[in-house]
């Protein structure tokens, strides 16, 4: 089995549209999971036109891209929540929420597969090791998982989790893209699949029968 991962797409649908492509062309076998934040909900200044007013009037409109013709390929695909769909959720009616967007608010929380889970990483608790790291503790239910995968802060990594004397221990595994990475059955790990917003885009495949995890860019040429 081959899972690929895709994420925080924020809109970026032709980005989104040439990983999917590349992930068909090279990896026909795998199924690919949505990681979340497939939209980029932005709030934005729009002012009246109304010139008897003494200073312009700011109105509050909340934009998003909900026509490009890639989203419905991507609801086609399983996927966990993000925060930009429940920002969504929070901002508009559902009844006027289109068919097509729908789909995406209603994907769970998280996916659990075997010993994988799958989720967006925004309701987890965080922790800063660094100023460039940044990652979630693995805790409560997530203890039952041994492959965490998760994105949320768009930061590509992978972080091996042993657990010492009741505490977690994290230590930062290096990846070199296009190189599959073996992982030891008897540890836990943090899999931060990358994000779709990015220059280049990030996505990561996950192989069980080799346990092996892969991590991807696409060239900025192709986008």
């Amino acid at each position: 089995m081959k899972i690929a991962l895709i994420g925080d797409i924020h809109s970026r649908f032709a980005q989104a549209e040439q990983v999917v492509t590349k992930i068909r062309t090279d990896q026909t076998e795998a199924e690919i999971i949505c990681m979340g934040d497939v939209f980029e909900v932005e709030k934005k200044p729009v002012y009246s036109a109304d010139e008897t007013a003494i200073e312009p009037m700011p109105l509050s409109d909340y934009v998003m891209d909900s026509t490009h013709p890639f989203i419905h390929t991507l609801n086609t695909f399983p996927g966990v929540i993000g925060n930009q769909e429940e920002k969504l959720m929070k901002l508009m009616p559902s009844t006027q929420i289109p068919e097509n967007i729908a789909i995406f608010l209603g994907y769970p929380r998280e996916i659990t597969k075997g010993d994988l889970l799958f989720i967006h990483g925004h309701q987890l608790s965080w922790v800063e090791r660094d100023p460039d790291v940044f990652h979630p503790l693995i805790e409560n239910a997530m203890l039952t998982y041994r492959l965490c995968f998760y994105g949320h802060n768009h930061d590509q990594r992978l972080f091996g989790v042993n657990q010492v004397d009741g505490e977690m221990l994290y230590e930062e595994i290096p990846i070199q893209l296009g190189s599959p990475i073996p992982l030891d059955k008897y540890e836990k790990y943090l899999i931060n699949v990358g994000d779709i917003k990015s220059t280049p885009s990030k996505w990561a495949i996950y192989c069980s029968d080799a346990d092996t995890i892969t991590f991807y860019e696409l060239s900025p040429a192709k986008v």
